[in-house]
């Protein structure tokens, strides 16, 4: 019998020869190449065979040592291939049960075959092997069913790091390239999510009549399911907001579609404000962190005027009024930027936010953000065991 830390020790050596940009026909075709030359003369088997599920059944593809010994195809259902779909893999030393497929074989006294699966919807993969005159049983079955499980899990874990790749790439397409130009005023806003995707957003819609949307929120959770619950709140407001509806309603009315969401997080806070070119601003806060409007050395609190969406299919939700003095800063951001903790030990938090937006504000938006990111990422978050997703938006009106 092999020695499992030997072979475990063998097959992480072969899993690394496998080139890292190696994927699907390619990746499995080097596994079954690696896969005879380390361990065939050891385990006497050899001739592997690689089928690709077609309509038709399966077809091969690549044999590892020409002629092939094995058919170009086999059908649906073929007494072998339903076998091997049974057990997932299958030794066949017994002529009764595939008496077709020993015809020919020699020097092959029996074979060995074994199912690879493809990702959700996408074809398997079949593998089979001729065993060789002096084979055991165990360590055959010992090392195939070893290589069966390290194929399935690389060809998994590929599938799931593409499904999140391309979910940051559609979360990415749904928000803001960059800010847009707003005369009299500078915008800049940074987003880092925790993960591939992440729950924060932001966003801008353009009222007409020198007025401007301003949205920012921060879904619960992380991943995919908060990602999907952006994608939700930032349709509903373009949806809702672009058409002239008014804010409270659109907001009211998205509250209830994400109360009744199964397949996204269920809990979002969502700042949303009407920017006037004069200054003035009409905003609403479902939950979300208390705004920051900086006239001078004064900061004014844009609470929450209602309770964050999601939890309950009706949420009470005003209204408010404040305004930006020329020179003036509005400061938007989620707690991720805010729940850090200084070298001393001390919390970082909506204070210290405070203190930066102060020293820097002869700065640019976008310097501001960049440098404000720069601290707060410098520090510790509060959570020892997971980030959160960091968003920041800064306006300056100009003096």
């Amino acid at each position: 019998m092999i020695d499992p830390k030997q072979f475990y020790r063998k097959m992480d050596r072969v899993l690394g020869k496998i080139s890292e940009s190696g994927s699907g026909d390619t990746f499995i075709g080097h596994i079954l190449v690696e896969l005879e030359q380390s361990f065939g003369d050891d385990l006497q088997f050899g001739n592997g065979h690689l089928y690709q599920q077609s309509t038709e059944g399966f077809h091969l593809v690549e044999v590892t040592r020409p002629p092939a010994v094995f058919p170009e195809q086999i059908p649906p259902h073929d007494p072998v291939l339903n076998r091997i779909e049974e057990e997932g893999g299958y030794i066949f030393d017994d002529p009764d049960l595939a008496a077709e497929w020993f015809y020919g074989l020699r020097p092959y006294e029996a074979f060995v075959g074994f199912l690879v699966q493809g990702p959700p919807g996408g074809p398997s993969a079949l593998i089979l092997f001729g065993l060789l005159a002096g084979w055991q049983r165990e360590e055959i079955a010992f090392c195939l069913n070893g290589a069966r499980f390290a194929i399935n899990y690389r060809l998994k874990a590929e599938a799931a790091r593409s499904d999140m790749d391309q979910a940051a790439a559609i979360q990415r397409s749904l928000l803001p390239t960059k800010p847009p130009v707003f005369p009299g005023y500078d915008i800049a806003v940074r987003t880092q999510p925790a993960e591939a995707v992440g729950g924060d957003l932001y966003d801008f819609i353009d009222l007409g009549d020198d007025i401007l949307g301003v949205a920012i929120g921060d879904a619960s959770g992380h991943g995919l399911p908060a990602a999907l619950l952006v994608r939700d709140v930032l349709m509903g407001l373009r949806m809702g907001i672009g058409t002239n509806l008014k804010m409270i309603f659109t907001m009211k009315k998205l509250n209830r579609v994400i109360h009744e969401s199964t397949f996204s997080s269920r809990f979002i806070s969502v700042f949303f404000a009407e920017l006037e070119a004069s200054g003035g601003i009409l905003y609403t806060n479902a939950g979300h962190t208390s705004g920051l409007l900086f006239d001078g050395e004064d900061v004014t609190m844009l609470h929450p005027t209602g309770t964050i969406m999601g939890p309950l299919p009706d949420i009470p939700l005003e209204r408010a009024y404040a305004h930006m003095e020329k020179g003036g800063i509005l400061v938007l951001y989620t707690d991720g930027i805010t729940e850090r903790v200084e070298k001393d030990g001390a919390e970082f938090g909506e204070q210290g936010l405070i203190r930066l937006v102060n020293e820097l504000r002869g700065e640019s938006a976008a310097d501001m953000v960049d440098h404000i990111f720069e601290r707060a990422l410098s520090l510790d978050h509060e959570s020892d065991i997971l980030e959160d997703d960091s968003t920041l938006l800064i306006i300056k009106r100009a003096p």
